[in-house]
């Protein structure tokens, strides 16, 4: 008696691809977040430490 295997390569390919979305997507909302929050902390802490112009008394 002769036994037949087959396999279904659609199911493996998406197996494949679903594998490397669910390992990707956290990384890549890792780094986005990251950029976004280091950008942000970048900008805050621009405009909280830059320096005041005080005018002279000449100008005033």
């Amino acid at each position: 008696m002769e036994t037949v295997i087959s396999t279904n390569n659609s199911t493996l390919s998406t197996l494949g691809s679903a594998k490397v979305f669910l390992l990707a997507h956290p990384v890549g909302v890792a780094i986005v977040g990251g950029a976004l929050i280091g950008t942000g902390t970048y900008l805050l802490m621009n405009k909280f430490l830059k320096k005041k112009e005080v005018p002279t008394p000449a100008e005033a």
